[in-house]
């Protein structure tokens, strides 16, 4: 099995609070290794436990620190509560930000104002502190398509996977799960209208072959173009087999690259030369 973004999101409360079994927490960390938005996540939620750990010993220090015994115990106990009460209201903070999508955290302050339980005026104290830089994750393109918008398209490191897309309810999926079927990935935009209505003739004439699979990739979140009816998918950050915008590649069912080609020109010929080669690959 292998997980997603969609997945590892909504286990990202269970891997943080190290509550995953053994064979969830081991497919959590192969993803980890492999999507830098998911460890983005999770490193905003490792900047903020130090503030929560700080508060904590606070609090706990006020505690101990009151002259009388009787009121030693009161104050310990009103101390533990407080940083409870500190602790879930960070937390629920984080993932309800995360959750309902709101404008991304930032920095926190360097100084953090603590109420003194000592003082009669309630002044506050301040805790100096070397608290991490905590940024919350960006709205991420590969795991939610379907609420992008169409904008400049990301760059793509040269370290970046072979091939990774993700379809428009949010799961994604690699080239391995191809292998044994011809794949043909057409890369469009909706400023090559030509490319679109030629990619669409291609799965009209090839996408009921049984060992014949046919993707219309686009480098970001599109609207679908009217009049089509391939299969969707959007680049999960991904090289996309180095193909370009308004052309396509054919992969064989050793997922090896054999054929590159525009999907701009005359439609009948393209039909033609595709045909040939997936008669040649196998793909009936």
């Amino acid at each position: 099995m292998k997980v997603d973004c969609r997945w590892f999101g909504i286990n990202l409360e269970a891997y943080f609070c190290e509550t995953l079994g053994a064979d969830d927490l081991r497919l959590a960390a192969e993803h980890l290794k492999t999507c830098p938005n998911c460890r983005k996540e999770v490193q905003a939620l490792n900047d903020i436990d130090p503030l929560v750990k700080q508060l904590v010993e606070f609090r706990m220090a006020k505690a101990e620190a009151a002259p009388l015994a009787p009121r030693r115990s009161i104050g310990f106990q009103l101390g533990l509560a407080g940083a409870a009460l500190a602790m879930t209201a960070a937390l629920a903070f984080l993932f309800i930000t995360r959750q309902a999508g709101s404008p991304s955290v930032q920095q926190l302050p360097s100084t953090a104002a603590v109420a003194n339980p000592d003082s009669p005026a309630a002044e506050t104290t301040k805790i100096e502190d070397a608290t991490p830089t905590f940024r919350a994750k960006p709205d991420a393109p590969v795991t939610r398509p379907t609420e992008l918008k169409t904008g400049i398209e990301p760059v793509i490191p040269e370290n970046a996977p072979e091939f990774l897309v993700i379809n428009p309810e949010g799961y994604s999926t690699n080239l391995q799960e191809y292998k044994g079927r011809v794949l043909l990935v057409g890369v469009w935009s909706s400023d090559q209208p030509e490319a679109v209505q030629n990619l669409q003739k291609l799965y009209q004439a090839f996408g009921t072959r049984r060992e014949v699979r046919i993707l219309g990739a686009s480098t970001r979140s599109l609207d679908r173009p009217a009049g089509t009816t391939f299969p969707m998918v959007f680049n999960n950050g991904s090289r996309l087999l180095e193909t370009r915008t308004s052309h396509f590649v054919i992969v064989d069912k050793e997922g090896k690259v054999q054929m590159r080609d525009s999907l701009v020109g005359d439609s009948a010929a393209l039909v033609a030369r595709v045909k040939a080669k997936l008669d040649e690959l196998g793909g009936k």
